[in-house]
């Protein structure tokens, strides 16, 4: 069996054999996953030079259960256990309104565990129980306010009550939990772990084992670390690490490397010679594609696979290696299609490649055309009309079954009766479709009796209704089989398999569910036990067979840890796919998981990244496809690992660059990897100069000039080059996501209270009214806590976050409290003020201004637009007002002299609004700009029949954010009378000189770009 070059397994498997040979019996050997162990069989096979016992080969999870006296217990079970405990809290709580929150616990709880001790656990809660999340947030609370805030929780008053009790009781929870599993001999993973390091030595003694090896590791969990340690203390541990020398070169900092560096200095340091210059150790070809659609990906797959098949010497010598080729799917739904695009090739032993293949991921059975079945039906049921003791079903829903896949067989018969339904309801117009006509239809088929079958409304009825169709429908195959001649049985039994396979896994479903709902002694109707159901199914896998060791593997990127590969092909390489995006699951704070060293996206990103670079160690041949940017797709842009990738090897004379891609992603490279510890520089050329001088003339934003003085090569990435780079460090709702849903909520909030609608399209020339809002308006909204729960969940639509998962669940009551506490705020400002009435002038609204500026001597027009987020007017003043959801710091909002805006972060809050202030007021003095002058006549209009103050011309405009985190400041605006560069300059030729600075700073090729990491 030929493999090129040696696998790291097989070097594994060469070293145990020789240093072991006499006591294989008493070595365990422990590898990341499954399908390592299986490789590792094979290899360890081929190394033996005598008829031997082989080791015990068990994936790290195997080893907890084998060293644990508890059972592990399935998701369902765990589910249902959690559950019981927070109704004893609260005997309201319903299932279906646990299920999304109780995942997300015992994810929580899983992770704890397998990185925790103990103390550390009740050093977190601890942590937890002082509301860290909440005291963030209300940092602009009075002290009688909080006190008044804490008193109305206990007793029920607010809408913060559920999130304050949520996270008091989290650690009894956690512990009720444990204690309840325990009592039963269930577990969880990582009670499986922890009891596997409590039993350790006790079971090593037991079994009889000398020493565990373990191999092909990257990232361990706590848990995982403390149980290697213990080991090695006890002289009976072993690791190898697949590593490369400058994964371990601190100076060189490597993201792939993050891991191994933190244990080689302990457990790692035992075999050094693993620590290699791997990328070196022979040619590499390495070829990069952008492609316009995934259509194109699974095409060049294709292609790619023929080319390396091209011979009768490279099919032999395919067939005879065990670790030939791998394709990697960071995107599972490409499988599909890909496996319709696998070249028809036919080998020697009249094998086709096919048969050479092995699938080794699984897809997601909420992608699979079962899924959408078992939701039609749960629809058809849920809207069965009953009118004098008649059951009705809907036209829409009848269709969608006659037409669904299933129900497309190759049985003519079943064929007819679809077709003739589904003609009736067209011809005979049926809008509520009577079931006796349907079962008179149906004739003697059982399929269609058994699937418009009514539902009584209890779980046990419906589970013996889907079981029911689950056998009519296999049994509707297997007449369709024995329908065709002997001879394309085997052909048609295979085109079923997968559909049978898909049926099996509904029906285990099925039966777990029906015994856990029953010992759990819990009541379900329709409605909660179609939650659990689609829950339970948006969780599984449906597996593909085949040879577990095949030539070609398909698989995901985390099955390739510890693998090696002659060639590799990587689709779909876009961020949010390769690293995928961040989880929103978490419901403990990420300031939390990182100072107590749990897992954050950070630490699944370095993972992820040694997974990525590994695959270069030992392959000849890497191919990787990326979506460019006119697919259409919503995946992100090239992924910054190809970056990478480029800059590191591009200069290296042990690869060979097979394309190398346009002059912009050329120019790119320089800033590629931002794991150096050197920040990045790069030169301004003629060329990218003109280019910024395009983006002036085009528009810039106050918040874009802001962000240039934060980091100016992320200004020019995303304001001239035209990328998208997310920064942010937070793996759930992040901060941005939640300010732009309360952001669109108060937004909304303001329209609706108007009785205006929510949005309104420029571009199909809709133009936003002017409206008034009085102090009766927020009152009502305060007291409608439907309308404001409302506004939240459908700003989150907009965004397109979840709030029924994880922390997100949670801020979901922050977000309301925000904007409650917001809407009090205006009413303290109106009662404050002479007309009692906001005039709100227009809503996120577009100002713009040109000007002309003098850069060493040179005309540079500057288009200044940004965004206002309202327009008002109080007391007859023209307001700027701009929402936040951070903080500020009083004294940086009063810049004594503007110079500090050209190089000091902290002043861009300041700068940001001065330059808002400088727009409206440039444009309220520029005629020609008839867009601003419009809207404020016609604000004008609406607020002298609503008797409130108009627009006072001589009253100076006032511009300022409102702070989410400081709302009982009000509205906080900057300081603008500072000196430039200590010279006394009025307001408007003061702002223009600086912006005149800025443009130097930009456009000067003598200086460097430098990323701030």
């Amino acid at each position: 069996m030929k493999t090129y070059p040696s696998p790291f397994l097989l070097e594994v498997a060469r070293n145990v054999y020789q240093q072991h040979k006499n006591e294989l019996t008493k070595i365990i050997v422990v590898l990341p996953s499954r399908r390592a162990c299986m490789y590792f069989k094979q290899y360890f096979g081929s190394v033996i030079d005598q008829l031997t016992i082989a080791p015990q080969i068990i994936s790290m999870e195997g080893f907890a259960e084998l060293f644990s006296q508890l059972l592990k217990a399935d998701d369902v079970t765990l589910l249902f256990e959690l559950f019981k405990v927070y109704r004893e809290k609260d005997k309201d709580l319903k299932i279906e309104e646990f299920v999304h929150l109780g995942k997300s616990l015992l994810s929580e709880f899983k992770m704890i565990d397998n990185n925790l001790n103990e103390k550390e656990v009740d050093e977190m809660f601890e942590h937890l129980n002082e509301i860290k999340l909440l005291e963030d947030w209300a940092q602009g609370l009075g002290d009688e306010e909080k006190e008044d805030l804490k008193n109305n929780w206990r007793e029920g008053k607010t809408s913060m009550t559920e999130f304050l009790i949520f996270w008091q009781r989290l650690a009894d929870s956690y512990a009720t939990f444990k204690k309840s599993l325990l009592s039963k001999g269930l577990a969880y993973g990582g009670m499986l772990f922890r009891e596997a390091l409590t039993n350790l030595e006790a079971r090593m003694e037991e079994l009889e084992i000398e020493k565990v090896i373990f191999a092909g590791f990257s990232q361990m969990s706590g848990v995982e670390q403390e149980i290697v340690q213990k080991l090695n203390d006890l002289g009976k541990g072993q690791t190898y690490f697949d590593a490369d020398k400058r994964y371990l070169d601190k100076s060189i900092n490597h993201e792939a490397g993050y891991y191994l560096r933190k244990y080689v200095n302990g457990f790692g340091a035992q075999h050094p010679h693993f620590a290699i210059d791997q990328f070196n150790t022979h040619d590499k070809v390495v070829g990069f594609k952008s492609v316009s659609s995934t259509v194109g990906e699974v095409k060049l797959a294709g292609e790619w696979l023929t080319s390396l098949l091209s011979t009768e010497k490279d099919k032999l010598e395919f067939s005879q290696t065990l670790n030939h080729t791998a394709i990697l799917l960071p995107d599972e739904s490409l499988l599909p299609a890909l496996l319709k695009s696998l070249p028809d090739i036919t080998f020697e032993d009249g094998k086709t490649l096919a048969e050479y293949t092995n699938i080794t991921m699984g897809v997601s059975f909420d992608t699979t055309p079962l899924f959408d079945l078992i939701k039609v039906i749960f629809k058809m049921k849920e809207r069965v009309e009953e009118k004098d003791k008649k059951a009705y079903f809907y036209f829409k829903d009848v269709q969608n079954i006659l037409r669904h896949p299933f129900f497309n067989s190759n049985y003519r018969e079943i064929d007819q009766i679809a077709s003739s339904i589904l003609d009736d309801i067209v011809n005979k117009n049926f809008i509520n479709i009577p079931l006796d006509y349907l079962v008179d239809a149906s004739g003697d088929m059982e399929i269609f009796k058994v699937v418009f079958r009514p539902w009584k409304n209890n779980y046990k009825d419906i589970i013996k209704n889907f079981i029911d169709l689950i056998n009519a429908l296999l049994r509707m195959m297997k007449s369709s089989i024995n329908s065709v001649g002997e001879e394309e049985v085997k052909i048609s039994d295979s085109i079923y398999s997968y559909e049978q396979e898909l049926l099996s896994i509904l029906f285990e479903h099925l039966k777990h569910l029906n015994k856990v709902i029953e010992d759990s002694k819990i009541e379900l109707s329709t409605s909660p036990f179609k939650t659990l159901l689609l829950e339970l199914l948006r969780g599984t896998k449906v597996p593909f067979t085949g040879v577990p060791i095949a030539p070609l593997q398909i698989m995901g990127m985390l099955e390739s840890r510890a693998l090696d590969f002659k060639n590799v092909l990587i689709l779909t390489c876009n961020e949010g796919m390769l690293p995928t995006k961040k989880s929103v699951e978490a419901i403990i704070p990420f300031d939390i998981r990182s100072n107590y060293g749990l897992p954050t996206y950070k630490d699944k990103n370095a993972a992820f990244a040694y997974t990525f670079y590994r695959l270069f160690h030992r392959s000849e041949h890497l191919m990787f496809s990326y979506l460019d940017a006119n697919s259409g797709s919503d995946v992100g842009e090239q992924s910054r690992y190809l970056l990478q990738v480029k800059e590191e090897m591009m200069e290296d004379s042990g690869f060979r660059v097979k394309q190398i891609d346009d002059h912009q992603e050329a120019w790119l490279l320089a800033k590629a990897d931002k794991t150096m510890s050197e920040p990045i520089k790069v030169s301004k050329s003629e060329e990218l100069k003109e280019s910024i001088i395009t983006r002036l003339k085009k528009g810039v934003s106050p918040s874009s000039i802001s962000s240039y003085i934060r980091n100016p090569l992320t200004f020019i990435d995303q304001k001239v080059i035209g990328l998208d780079e997310s920064d942010d460090i937070e793996e759930d709702l992040d901060s941005r996501s939640f300010g732009n849903v309360v952001h669109t909520a108060m937004e909304w909030g303001f329209r609706r209270m108007a009785g205006l609608k929510d949005e309104y399209d420029p571009k199909k020339k809709e133009i936003q009214p002017s409206f008034v809002l009085r102090i009766d308006d927020f009152k009502k909204a305060i007291d409608d806590r439907p309308f404001i729960i409302q506004l939240i969940e459908d700003a989150a639509k907009k965004e397109k976050v979840e709030l029924v998962k994880g922390q997100n669940l949670l801020l979901k009551s922050v977000a309301e409290n925000i904007i409650v506490r917001f809407f009090k705020k205006q009413i303290v400002e109106l009662e404050a003020s002479e007309s009692k009435a906001f005039g709100i002038v227009r809503l996120e609204e577009f100002i713009n201004h040109n000007v002309t500026l003098d850069i060493n001597g040179e005309k540079v027009e500057l288009r200044l637009a940004g965004m206002a987020d309202r327009i008002d007017v109080l007391d007859g003043k023209l307001r700027i007002v701009d929402y936040k959801s951070g903080s500020y710091v009083e004294a940086k909002m009063k810049p004594k002299d503007w110079e500090v805006f050209i190089d000091d972060v902290d002043y861009a809050k300041a700068l940001q609004i001065s330059l808002y202030s400088y727009l409206t007021k440039s444009a309220m003095g520029d005629p020609s700009n008839a867009h601003f002058h419009q809207m404020i006549r016609a604000c004008n209009e609406v607020l002298a029949k609503e008797k409130v103050p108009t627009i006072d011309f001589s009253k100076d405009i006032d511009a300022g954010f409102y702070f989410f985190r400081k709302i009982n400041d009000g509205l906080i605006s900057c300081k603008l009378d500072g000196t430039f560069y200590g010279e006394e300059m009025d307001f408007l030729p003061k702002t223009e000189k600086w912006l005149e600075l800025w443009g130097k700073h930009l456009l000067d090729t003598e200086t460097l770009l430098e990323d701030v990491i």
